[in-house]
């Protein structure tokens, strides 16, 4: 595997930062979007068979980066434990109402002293990122920012960009063009925020590496499994998760954070479960036309959680108060009002977790002495 930044791709001894995983990126030539070591380092895993690895040796290897970068998130962890997490998904235009949404409400989530997590991709996750980025900015900067990455609204689908040995698949050339000038608008709206840059979290996965990182996050704790960033995104999120307008990978976290609070021991465990969104996505049943084509978005799964809550919580006789955490809701008020009054409980939840963790550590490191 490469060298990045003198470091070893499989031994980052700390998260990455957007100008590490952006190296080679250059704003005057579209074909640098394929020259950045996060975009390498994404070519050499399609080589190596994505997440069937081709060896033993290459499994090792993305194993054993996953677990360096887990200790960096551990370590990072010990100083914010106030995590909201924000999942969408990545099709959000950066002109829909819902990208602005997500982005105002980000930026409240920062101001109050919370540190958003997202799964680092574009869409609504881009959008967090983008209003905690401005957390510090007036009014009018923020609105400037928007207005810039409003300039390039859509991101290309960018899905067998690569061939199976790491080329460019035939005919894709202008596919590369518009993720360059995509990733140029998120760049030049960065520029612009008032120092210092608001901080937030990134937890992506090389499994999507085709797509840009977003770069308005201040840390990224990148990985090759999708299946450990997921458990790591709602796992670390104690103080609560937000739901923007999201597809399939959206909903697998709201049914894996559904099945943790299905089994918490008590209401005060339970975690707040935010479906927010301006235009009812979550409450609502998709629209068709006659052929068959969406014509109005929409997974309703209202009713669905609160059933299953009661269900689940009936043997603790909780079930009231459990569903008191459950939102739907566009009030921002209302949102952090709910997440201040659970994080109390989300620190003391965060400490016993971050402490397991080198509880563990330490058995292991005594188990391989022996």
């Amino acid at each position: 595997m490469e060298k990045a930044d003198k470091r070893s791709t499989n031994r980052p001894k700390s998260l990455y930062t957007a100008q590490q995983l952006l190296k080679g990126f250059d704003l005057g030539r579209p074909m640098s979007y394929l020259k950045t070591w996060d975009f390498k380092t994404f070519t050499q895993f399609v080589i190596d068979k994505r997440d069937a690895p081709v060896s033993l040796r290459v499994r090792r290897a993305q194993a054993e980066h996953d677990s360096f970068i887990s200790d960096a998130l551990r370590r990072y962890l010990l100083t914010h434990s106030r995590l909201v997490g924000i999942m969408g998904g990545h099709s959000l235009l950066r002109t829909d109402h819902a990208y602005v949404a997500v982005a105002q409400l980000a930026q409240a989530l920062s101001k109050k002293g919370f540190l958003v997590v997202t799964g680092g991709g574009p869409g609504a996750m881009e959008a967090a990122h983008l209003g905690v980025a401005f957390s510090n900015s007036n009014s009018d900067t923020f609105q400037a920012a928007l207005n810039e990455v409003s300039k390039v609204p859509k991101l290309p689908r960018l899905d067998d960009i690569l061939n199976p040995d790491g080329t460019l698949a035939a005919g894709r050339e202008g596919d590369v063009r518009e993720a360059h000038r995509w990733l140029c608008a998120a760049l030049k709206a960065k520029a612009l925020a008032t120092k210092p840059v608001g901080t937030s979290l990134a937890i992506p996965t090389w499994l999507y590496g085709e797509e840009p990182t977003t770069p308005f996050a201040t840390e990224y704790a990148k990985y090759f499994q999708n299946s450990i960033r997921e458990e790591a995104l709602i796992t670390n999120a104690r103080t609560g998760v937000i739901y923007a307008q999201g597809g399939g990978g959206t909903l697998r976290e709201v049914f894996e954070d559904l099945e943790r609070n299905y089994y918490a021991k008590n209401t005060e465990q339970f975690t707040p479960m935010i479906f927010f969104d301006p235009d009812h996505y979550w409450e609502r049943d998709a629209e068709f036309d006659q052929n068959g084509h969406v014509k109005t978005p929409g997974i309703k799964v209202n009713d669905a959680i609160r059933n299953i809550i009661r269900f689940a919580r009936a043997r603790n006789g909780d079930a009231a108060a459990c569903l008191d955490k459950v939102r739907f809701t566009t009030d921002v008020n209302e949102i952090l009002t709910l997440l201040d009054r659970h994080s109390p409980v989300a620190e003391v939840q965060m400490n016993m977790l971050l402490g397991e963790s080198v509880s563990s550590t330490s058995l292991t490191r005594k188990a391989i002495k022996r």
